[in-house]
C-alpha cells in the first residue's frame, strides 16, 4: 500500500509538473516565433504543449518518486504503478463528476431549459377570460416562475381552454401549477412528472384539478363539481432541434396565385402537438413548363415522422407526409463522418402528391382529391 501511495502523489505531481513545464516551453516557443494569436492560436498551442508534456509526467513522476524514496525503480515495476496510478486518479475524477452531477438538481445545466406545456380547460359554458385577469405560475420546493401564455387560445366544443408554458428550472417531483383569475379563487394543479423528465411530443390525458384555494385558509380538495382540467406535455429544446432537417421542393399548377411576398407563405413541419417551423426561398420559384416550382428547408418535428404543412395565403393548407428508415441518425452520422459537402451526391427523393388537406378554421384534415393538386419531393440535409 506504501508503494502504491507513493506512485500516485509521484503520478499526480508528474501531471501536473508536466503540464506546466510543456506550457511553459509552448510560452517560449510561440513568443520566439511570434506566434499569432488571432481566435487564440497561440493559446492553443501553449495548452497543447502542457497536455503533450503531460502524457510523460506520471512515468517520470513515479520513477524519480521511487528514487527518492529508495523503492526499486526497474522500468517494469516503474510502468505498472503508474498504470495504477493513472487509473485511479482518473477513477477518483470520474466519481468526483458523477457525484456532482446527482446531487446537482438544475436541469439542462449549460443547455435550453426544459418547458411544461400545458392547456387548461375551463367548465363548459364559460366565457373566454380576458387575458390581463389570468396569470398562471409554477409552485415548487425550490422556486416559483411565472408561467407565459400563448398568443392564440381556442374553445374546445363549449369549453374556453388557456394554453401556455412555464420552464422546469430544477429536478423535483412537487411541482403544482396555480390558476389565478380576476375574481376566482386560485385553482390548483399538481404536474405529475417525474423529477427529470423527458421530452414529448404530445400532451397527456386530460387531467382534474388538484386542489381549490377559497379565501386565506388551506385549499380545499376539488370535486367533480369543479369541472377544470389540465394537460401538459414535456418540451426539450436540444432534443427537438437535433432532428433531421430536410430541404423540399414544391411543385403547384401554374394557375395557383402566389402571393407578392413569397416570405408570407408558411411552412412547418407537425409531430402530435409539436410543429416546427420552415421557410420557402424566394429567389428558387421557377416555371416548368405548367407548374410553378419552389424550394424550402424545415426541421422535422418528430424523430423520423412529420407532416409538412404548407399554406398559402387564403388558402388551404397542403399536408405531405413523411417518414424516414428508423435508423436514419445512424446513417447520417457516417455521411456526415466519410464525406464533406463538396463531394455530397444527394439527390431528392420521388415526387409525392400531397396526402391530405385542412380546410381554413378547420382543426381536422380531409384526404386531398385529384383537383387537391401539389407534390412535394425531398432529401435530407
Amino acid at each position: 500500500m506504501a508503494t502504491f501511495l507513493i506512485a500516485l502523489a509521484g503520478a499526480l505531481a508528474g501531471i501536473v509538473a508536466g503540464f506546466f513545464a510543456g506550457a511553459g516551453a509552448g510560452m517560449l516557443i510561440a513568443a520566439a516565433t511570434r506566434m499569432s494569436s488571432f481566435e487564440g492560436a497561440s493559446g492553443y498551442f501553449v495548452v497543447a504543449c502542457g497536455l503533450v508534456v503531460a502524457l510523460f509526467g506520471p512515468f517520470l513522476g513515479v520513477w524519480l518518486a521511487f528514487r527518492i524514496t529508495g523503492k526499486p525503480a526497474n522500468i517494469g515495476a516503474v510502468a505498472a504503478y503508474t498504470g495504477l496510478g493513472v487509473g485511479a486518479i482518473f477513477a477518483v475524477a470520474a466519481g468526483i463528476i458523477v457525484l456532482k452531477l446527482l446531487l446537482d438538481d438544475t436541469l439542462n445545466r449549460n443547455a435550453a431549459p426544459l418547458q411544461a406545456l400545458f392547456e387548461i380547460r375551463l367548465p363548459p359554458g364559460s366565457a373566454l377570460p380576458e387575458r390581463r385577469a389570468v396569470e398562471i405560475e409554477l409552485n415548487t420546493p425550490r422556486n416559483s416562475a411565472p408561467a407565459f401564455l400563448h398568443d392564440e387560445w381556442r374553445t374546445d366544443s363549449n369549453r374556453p381552454v388557456i394554453s401556455g408554458g412555464v420552464e422546469l428550472a430544477y429536478r423535483t417531483s412537487g411541482r403544482l401549477l396555480v390558476l389565478k383569475m380576476k375574481g376566482e379563487p386560485d385553482r390548483l394543479f399538481m404536474l405529475k412528472l417525474p423529477g427529470k423528465p423527458g421530452h414529448s411530443d404530445d400532451f397527456a390525458a386530460w387531467q382534474p384539478i388538484d386542489f381549490v384555494a377559497e379565501g386565506s385558509g388551506q385549499p380545499r380538495k376539488a370535486t367533480p363539481a369543479d369541472q377544470y382540467e389540465v394537460r401538459y406535455r414535456v418540451r426539450d429544446p436540444n432534443v427537438e432541434f437535433s432532428r433531421p432537417i430536410i430541404d423540399f421542393e414544391l411543385s403547384m399548377p401554374a394557375s395557383k396565385p402566389l402571393p407578392e411576398d413569397l416570405k408570407s407563405i408558411k411552412v412547418k413541419a407537425i409531430e402530435a402537438q409539436n410543429d416546427m417551423g420552415g421557410a420557402i426561398n424566394p429567389e428558387t420559384v421557377k416555371r416548368d413548363n405548367e407548374r410553378v416550382m419552389m424550394s424550402g428547408s424545415v426541421q422535422l418535428a418528430g424523430d423520423t415522422h412529420s407532416l409538412i404543412a404548407v399554406t398559402l395565403p387564403d388558402q388551404p393548407t397542403w399536408l405531405f407526409e413523411i417518414t424516414l428508415p428508423p435508423l436514419t441518425w445512424i446513417t447520417e452520422t457516417i455521411r456526415y463522418a466519410t464525406t464533406s459537402p463538396a463531394d455530397s451526391t444527394r439527390t431528392f427523393g420521388p415526387w409525392q402528391n400531397v396526402g391530405m388537406i385542412r380546410e381554413a378554421g378547420q382543426r381536422e384534415p380531409r384526404p386531398a382529391k385529384p383537383e387537391d393538386d401539389a407534390k412535394l419531393r425531398y432529401m435530407l440535409r
